[in-house]
């Protein structure tokens, strides 16, 4: 049997899940090919092979892959898997989602025996069919340029942050990985050049004494890579102590999702933090000498203008420029179908209509100005894309003062610092934009 899987783009890291499900599928007959349009271009003919799985990871991979497969002639049996394949496959009723890689549903649909030994929570995905780890996200670290790869410790979330699309599936659940198979996975990838390893966890802190056990068994593995993670505002301040350890662990910074500075949005959003809590937590940060990148859902239907003045307030006051990625600044609430923020009351007087082809509705705001800032700090993005992030950032700031009269940067000199990143940091909860999807389909989002 003759089978595709295709990428479209995993938030720049390898597609690990087609390596786990090619393990599934590897019975010994199976004729497997994989392609990764994220980095790599090629001509295929769908109706050549009998099976076609698309990976829907998440919106942006969904509407490129919907892009793609228009008006195309495709095998007779299709599925789709990833965090959208419910979303695409309600668009593409001819694609069987697939939720579950230890289930029957695989061998229902194919109708043929795959491999018994296969477990998603133990077996060790097979990197070697995928493209190069080379080819994506790197650590940037002023001069350096560092290959990274990735990994996971749990799956799920426990937690169901109405913006979020993991609740949609997991509905507030999460589960371990093996120990074995993460520390062999890191180890392969360390084998292939990695010099450092993102958790790609939701929330690194899900079981942060699982965590830990690992990141300590990794330490003792490989004491010379490094690591970044994900954690919510609320665990960062839940845990202390916990927190406190990954210095000791390598963890070179901490991705968090404060979202807002607006109380109410934040509750909407069911986000379990306050605008006082991101003070703290950034202060838990310095403290601990743990770089903590924020990222921002600045605009959204509740959005006032007061609300983007204490953002950059935060940014100033804690010396946070250069942990800011200036297109953060710019991003708009994505709401797929079965989105969580559709049950909020709050939510009924904005929505507008769902459009099939971008995966999402439309909203309003509630105060139609916003819409012209937001529009406005984007184009200013788009226009000095070449520019380094540092003077984007200062460009959005002189922007949102001509809008509001205020003068937002701290007189203060300013110490630039030069602090560790991901090539590729764009995330899932956001809507794509123009200069997301143009460089995913030039095969350039990971430079």
């Amino acid at each position: 049997m003759k089978i595709l899987l295709l990428s479209f783009y995993d938030l720049g890291k390898q597609p690990k899940i087609i390596s786990e499900l090619y393990k599934k599928l590897d019975n010994g007959s199976n004729q497997i090919d994989i392609v990764d349009y994220s980095i790599e271009e090629k001509d295929l003919t769908l109706d050549n092979y009998d099976v076609l799985g698309i990976y829907a990871s998440m919106h942006t991979a969904s509407v490129l892959a919907e892009q793609y497969l228009r008006d195309r002639k495709l095998p007779n049996k299709l599925f789709v898997f990833g965090l959208y394949a419910n979303v695409f496959s309600e668009m593409f009723s001819d694609f069987q989602s697939i939720h579950s890689f230890d289930s029957d549903e695989l061998e229902s649909l194919l109708q043929v025996q795959l491999n018994p030994n296969y477990s998603f929570k133990h077996t060790v995905p097979d990197r070697t069919i995928l493209p190069s780890i080379t080819d994506y996200s790197h650590i940037v670290d002023g001069s350096n340029n560092l290959i990274a790869g990735s990994v996971e410790t749990t799956y799920g979330c426990k937690h169901e942050c109405t913006h979020c699309p993991v609740p949609i599936e997991f509905k507030g659940m999460f589960k371990t990985f093996g120990t074995e198979k993460i520390i062999t996975d890191v180890t392969n990838q360390v084998e292939e050049g990695a010099k450092h390893i993102s958790f790609n966890d939701p929330d690194f802190f899900n079981g942060p004494k699982h965590a830990l056990k690992i990141l300590e068994l990794l330490n003792e593995k490989h004491p010379s890579i490094t690591y970044d993670s994900t954690i919510k505002v609320e665990h960062i301040l839940k845990y202390p102590d916990y927190f406190q350890e990954l210095k000791n662990l390598n963890m070179l910074f901490v991705i968090s999702a404060f979202e807002t500075t607006n109380d109410h949005v934040l509750n909407i959003l069911q986000k379990n933090h306050s605008s006082n809590d991101l003070n703290k937590a950034v202060e838990l940060s310095l403290e601990n000498n743990i770089d903590i990148r924020p990222t921002w859902m600045p605009f959204s239907p509740w959005t006032e203008q007061n609300d983007l003045i204490s953002i950059i307030k935060l940014i100033e006051n804690y010396k946070l420029r250069e942990t800011v990625d200036p297109i953060q600044l710019t991003i708009k609430l994505l709401i797929p179908k079965n989105s969580l923020i559709l049950k909020r009351p709050e939510m009924e007087e904005y929505l507008l209509n769902y459009d099939p082809a971008s995966f999402s509705y439309a909203w309003r705001y509630k105060f139609p100005n916003i819409d012209n800032i937001q529009n406005e700090l984007f184009t200013y993005v788009l226009q000095h894309e070449s520019e380094n992030e540092y003077t984007q950032y200062l460009g959005l700031v002189d922007i949102l003062e001509s809008h509001t009269g205020e003068t937002l940067l701290n007189p203060e000199k300013y110490n630039q610092r030069i602090v560790p990143k991901l090539s590729e940091t764009w995330f899932c909860c956001a809507e794509p934009n123009k200069i997301q999807l143009d460089r995913i389909k030039s095969n350039k989002a990971l430079i």
